[in-house]
């Protein structure tokens, strides 16, 4: 058995981790020990009564967290995702919410609606429509006026100037957020429907805390995305953040910058790509046709040696017939005193067949005469 090494055992486990649909948004309750802080960075353990677990609130997420919750001896409910880090075998819980224990209404909201979808089915990869490879249209769901928006159209006019972009300018958080999302979507499908097809729905927006993302973790909004016709990517928060969205979405974006680049090929690279095959293409077929005129020209020659050969051939044969034809010419024969005896036509050859009385023709090497016979003396 051919052994692997132990970098290669921590990566396939790492990413057996990150790939682990319930290890995202996992909302955990636990008491908080072993406070430290690097920086900007914060380090602690959550444990309960039997077991403990080490976690980490980073500078991007503490800057969003009320962080007079986070201190030693404190039972709180946190909103995190799995951290595995494969260098020394370890992992962690990378925290993006802090709540006070008994106080979780969104991480409990979450974790309802997470249930019951995953229970329905609305998460099984059967469902997942392929994102298309070479869009004509893309629609986006989000703020038209948020660093979002601008992100995707900077990212897709940047590699793609086949695209176009449809932007549907939806409210992403605060009331109405879920109905303006819902009613987004289902107008996209709309107009795909009715002629002005689109390929690939891009639904999400830009960063912000637990609360502001809260639109992307509603049922309506999850089945409204599960419903689509149109393939849908989910680009809600930043790459830690996880959410219901993310999950019955047909493809996860870690950011809307990243689903942008995914929405689309790279128009650029692709002629480029052309002009290379075909220059190939062309240099394949010079060389081909190079190659069968050498063939040709080889086969040509062969067939003209062969011709004179033939022509040669014929040419002696014709020659030793002409001999022979010569030698065998009765004129010739005829010339060295001999005569030939017909009747009516034909060669008479043997004195036997002579009648006596009867007329013969006789052929000489300058002319013929007729002669009666008298006399028959055979051998």
């Amino acid at each position: 058995m051919r052994p692997v090494t132990v970098t290669q055992v921590n990566e396939y486990i790492a990413k057996k981790l990150r790939d682990d649909l319930n290890l995202h948004g996992l909302v955990v309750e636990g008491e908080i020990s072993g406070l430290s802080r690097s920086g900007q960075h914060v380090y602690l353990t959550l444990k309960d009564a039997d077991s403990q677990i080490r976690a980490v609130i980073w500078g991007r997420d503490a800057v969003k967290i009320d962080m007079s919750l986070v201190e030693n001896g404190k039972k709180v409910v946190v909103v995190c995702d799995i951290s595995p880090y494969y260098k020394n075998g370890t992992y962690s819980l990378s925290i993006r919410h802090v709540e006070a224990a008994g106080e979780g209404d969104l991480a409990a909201e979450f974790n309802r609606v997470k249930a019951k979808l995953e229970k329905e089915g609305l998460f099984d990869k059967k469902y997942k429509k392929p994102i298309p490879v070479f869009p004509y249209r893309v629609g986006v769901v989000t703020s038209a006026t948020g660093a979002a928006i601008e992100d995707i159209r900077k990212i897709i006019t940047a590699k793609n100037d086949f695209t176009d972009i449809v932007i549907f300018p939806t409210a992403v958080q605060g009331v109405g957020a879920v109905r303006s999302i819902c009613d987004n979507i289902k107008l996209a499908n709309r107009l795909s429907e009715s002629g002005t097809f689109i390929d690939t729905l891009i639904v999400g927006r830009g960063g912000g805390s637990a609360e502001d993302l809260a639109a992307f973790n509603d049922e309506e909004v999850a089945r409204a995305i599960f419903a689509s016709k149109i393939p849908v990517i989910s680009a809600v928060g930043h790459e830690i953040d996880y959410s219901i969205s993310d999950l019955v979405a047909d493809m996860r974006a870690e950011t809307p910058t990243a689903a942008a680049d995914m929405a689309v090929m790279d128009t650029f690279k692709l002629r480029d790509d052309i002009t290379n095959s075909r220059r190939i293409l062309v240099t394949s077929i010079e060389q081909k046709i190079a190659s069968e005129r050498r063939v040709l020209d080889s086969g040509y020659a062969l067939l003209g040696a062969n011709i004179k050969a033939k022509i040669s051939e014929a040419k002696s044969a014709v020659e030793k017939a002409v001999i022979v034809l010569r030698e065998n010419d009765p004129r010739n024969i005829f010339s060295k005193g001999y005569a030939a005896v017909t009747k009516d036509g034909t060669v008479v050859p043997r004195t036997a067949d002579i009648v006596k009385g009867e007329e013969y023709r006789i052929i000489m090497t300058d002319g013929s005469f007729t002669a009666r016979v008298t006399e028959v003396d055979p051998d």
